[in-house]
């Protein structure tokens, strides 16, 4: 069987690096350089708020949040007016899943500076993250306002569309937001995706307009290779699988879709054998690829070697159609 990978939902947070990091107390020759120069400033004047400032995206992006924490807290102490800060402090605390205090942190942020549309944006992927969707309404709405040209709020707005099943909505949105930044990816992939569904291939162009401004994406790829096979362009497919696997190698997806291929439609048995046993050296326990290759070794009339790997599917998952359909057709051959 070929494996369809369920479409991965927008993740409408901060993302954290984590890379080690030395501490900050050690010497200079000892942490990265960047690090050092901040750490020399502020031991130079503690009251350099920007200096803080800085060092607390250093550590941030670094993963170490409490770190982070305590120097933006600093900054904002020396200068509460800051509404930049504000809006780091907020990104400390959801990284933390204090929602409560990112919430307060970016309406803060707001009050200090009315103009501050990044802040009303992270307020609106809050309200939304916490499914507070008439919250995230009214901020998307004051955003918009502002700054017209607004193609994140645009799409923060789909995504709440999408939840309170407003299909046209969405799309609309998902639109709009193409339209004004077309380098805008999570869009292309979501329009490629809802048309995917529906095997409509207007999906390829979305997803190819994706490609332009990301190619080595693995899920567009993955996806627009799905979908190729669904509307039995095969040889387009193989040639986006194993862009991926140029990628990752040991993507066992992709390697178990390509199989199939060979398997179902180009009749390549040898080839479909080689991708399902590399899937399996990966995940010894992955049952599509032990029935794929339990199917192949029956074309090439390896009749042992496809009843071991049927029975260790089984194993795996006794009520596996394929295994027992392929161990009763075994049985009958060989009466």
């Amino acid at each position: 069987m070929i494996l369809k990978k369920s479409k991965i939902l927008l993740f409408l947070c901060c993302l954290s690096f984590l890379f080690v990091c030395c501490d900050r107390n050690k010497s200079s020759q000892q942490i990265p350089k960047e690090l050092a120069e901040l750490n020399k400033r502020i031991e130079k004047n503690p009251k350099d708020d920007e200096a803080l400032y800085q060092r607390a995206i250093y550590f941030y992006y670094q993963g170490k949040m409490v770190e982070a924490q305590e120097d933006i807290l600093q900054a904002i102490k020396l200068n509460p007016l800051s509404s930049t800060y504000q809006v780091l402090l907020s990104d400390v605390y959801f990284s933390q899943k204090e929602t409560d205090r990112t919430e307060e942190a970016l309406q803060k942020a707001i009050v200090l500076d009315p103009d501050n549309n990044e802040a009303r944006l992270k307020l609106a992927e809050l309200y939304f993250h916490l499914r507070m969707y008439e919250e995230c309404d009214v901020i998307i709405k004051e955003a918009v306002e502002k700054q017209p040209h607004n193609p994140k709020a645009h799409l923060i707005r789909a995504f709440s569309l999408k939840e309170r099943g407003d299909t046209t909505g969405y799309l609309r949105m998902l639109q709009l937001t193409v339209d004004q930044d077309p380098k805008e990816v999570k869009a292309f992939l979501e329009l490629g995706y809802f048309y995917q569904q529906k095997l409509d291939p207007i999906a390829i162009n979305y997803y190819n307009n994706a490609l332009m401004v990301d190619p080595n994406n693995v899920e567009i790829n993955y996806n627009l290779a799905v979908l190729y096979t669904d509307l039995g362009s095969y040889e387009k497919a193989i040639d986006h699988y194993n862009i991926i696997l140029q990628i990752n190698p040991n993507h066992k997806f992709a390697l178990n879709n390509l199989g199939y291929v060979m398997l179902e439609y180009e009749e390549k048995y040898d080839d479909a054998v080689a991708y399902f046993t590399k899937v399996l050296e990966l995940d010894s326990l992955f049952s599509p690829a032990i029935c794929n290759r339990g199917l192949a070794f029956m074309q090439l009339q390896q009749y042992d070697n496809a009843r071991q790997d049927f029975l260790y599917c089984r194993s795996i998952d006794p009520q596996n159609e394929i295994a027992v359909e392929g161990l009763n057709d075994l049985d009958q051959m060989t009466q």
